[in-house]
């Protein structure tokens, strides 16, 4: 049952909040400045209106997890800093004598909303920063940027011994004599019988395949069984205690653990659309369906500004047939075309090198683009042949991105000062907010850390530009 929050305070609580709250503290103006009733509008459906107790009040409980992103707080930790911290009592609006609650609470609340939920109130945040004029639209700054999974990183080979302990050490909580059979399944294979390091994983991983037809049709441990045989069948699953998490990579040869954080804002760097997915998914496949999302939000912007990773012939062509100008750099070298000694013309769409020799033709190439080819008569009388064919040689061959000339904006520079934008403030959320590594496992639950962190940071950046008079009486 829904239980409803007292605004009323009464005459102790009025007189111990006036005298001792810092009035111009970010927490007391962004109490005053956002709208949290339609938390308790967003949620209310979730809760039955007759059975039950009372819940504690939505608001409260969304504050607590806000407390959490704010000052890198675990579950039990804001429980604990909410027993004796007034600033934090006055902004949760729990009374000097009221109940704290505690963190399983916490747990049942998050788990209650899920995802979805969580990114339907951080709309409704970004709206409120709308409503206030915060918002100025005009660009939408993308990137993504990594979340480093909060599970231990492990060999092949130890997922494989884990895996089958795991099982069946599961199996023994609901089955001990099933366990007792299967319990040779959970030691390891002894390392010197075998020659070499592959011969022992092909080994385990068949001593795995065993175990899993032996289990097979147990419900008790169906999600481990069905997580380890993606670790067997090498379906990308490198963890056990997070089967979500995958590797990616943030820099060439730094590979990593975990989660994509894929991010827009606009230029005064409040967070706009947000999307989490695992960390092997590339951040140009994630851009055309997060700014459709701001198109129905009804937040469209007229200028995209992102790096390298966004420079994708389908995305250019995407984004300036919705009417928005793209300003991404190329990832090839500047002026490479030009320093081969070949130019582009763009209106007439041919490739001429530097002795004044048309491309004869072109043919489509599979990164997109096209990829010009010239005569062999003119290459092969041509005096500079020596430097520009290598040895197996006959014609030479120009790859060409025509859109990267149709649609190359002026102001590219300015564009990517914009962007740094979104640079600071992963570095914010990071450094302050513990967003460099997730604190649970699981896409969804990481999904709501996400969530929360940038929705602290859209109001902090409201309470900086809003001016209202202190609201503590």
């Amino acid at each position: 049952m829904l239980g409803r929050q007292d605004t009323q305070q009464n005459f102790f609580d009025q007189e111990i909040f006036s005298r001792l709250i810092p009035q111009d503290h970010p927490l007391v103006k962004i109490k005053q400045i956002v709208d949290f009733s339609v938390i308790r509008e967003a949620v209310e459906h979730l809760y039955d209106c007759e059975k039950g107790r009372p819940s504690y009040p939505p608001e409260t409980l969304f504050k607590m997890l806000f407390l959490e992103v704010w000052a890198n707080l675990s579950d039990v930790q804001v429980c604990q800093q909410l027993q004796y911290n007034l600033l934090y009592r006055y902004f949760c609006d729990i009374g000097w004598n009221d109940p704290v609650p505690d963190d399983t609470t916490l747990v049942v609340f998050r788990r209650r909303l899920g995802p979805d939920m969580f990114a339907k109130l951080f709309v409704l945040i970004v709206e409120q920063a709308r409503e206030r004029g915060l918002l100025k639209g005009e660009w939408a700054v993308i990137d993504g940027t990594k979340l480093t999974a909060h599970a231990a990183v492990k060999n092949t080979l130890s997922l494989v011994r884990e895996g089958r302990q795991r099982i069946v050490h599961e199996l023994a909580r609901v089955d001990k004599r099933r366990a007792e059979e299967l319990k040779e399944y959970a030691e390891p294979l002894p390392d010197r019988e075998y020659a070499s390091h592959r011969e022992l994983l092909a080994a385990e991983i068949a001593r795995g395949k065993e175990l899993v037809d032996k289990v097979r049709g147990c419900r008790e441990v169906l999600k481990s069984v069905e997580t380890y045989r993606a670790i067997l069948e090498k379906k990308g699953v490198a963890s056990l205690s997070d089967p979500d998490a995958r590797w990616g990579f943030q820099n060439k040869g730094e590979p990593f653990l975990g989660y994509k954080v894929h991010t827009t804002c606009d230029e005064t760097g409040i967070v706009t659309g947000v999307k989490v997915t695992p960390g092997n998914e590339a951040e140009v496949a994630q851009a055309e369906e997060i700014v459709g999302n701001l198109i129905d939000r009804g937040l469209k912007p007229t200028r995209m500004a992102g790096d390298k990773a966004y420079d994708n012939s389908a995305l250019r062509k995407t984004l300036t047939d919705k009417g928005i100008q793209p300003y991404v750099p190329s990832r090839t070298k500047k002026n490479r075309l030009k320093e081969q000694g070949f130019t582009y013309c763009k209106r007439s769409g041919t490739v001429r090198c530097r002795w004044g020799k048309k491309a004869i033709g072109s043919t489509p190439h599979q990164d997109g683009g096209l990829l010009f080819y010239f005569s062999e008569k003119d290459c092969q009388h041509c005096p500079m042949k020596g430097s520009c064919l290598t040895s197996s040689e006959t014609r030479k061959r120009v790859y060409v991105r025509p859109e990267v000339f149709q649609n190359r904006p002026r102001g590219i520079k300015r564009a990517m000062r914009i962007r740094k934008t979104i640079e600071r403030l992963f570095a914010e959320a990071k450094i302050w907010h513990g967003m460099a590594r997730a604190r649970y496992r699981g896409l969804g639950k990481v999904t709501i850390q996400v969530l929360m962190t940038f929705i602290c940071l859209n109001m902090k950046k409201m309470a900086q530009r809003v001016q209202l008079e202190p609201a503590v009486t």
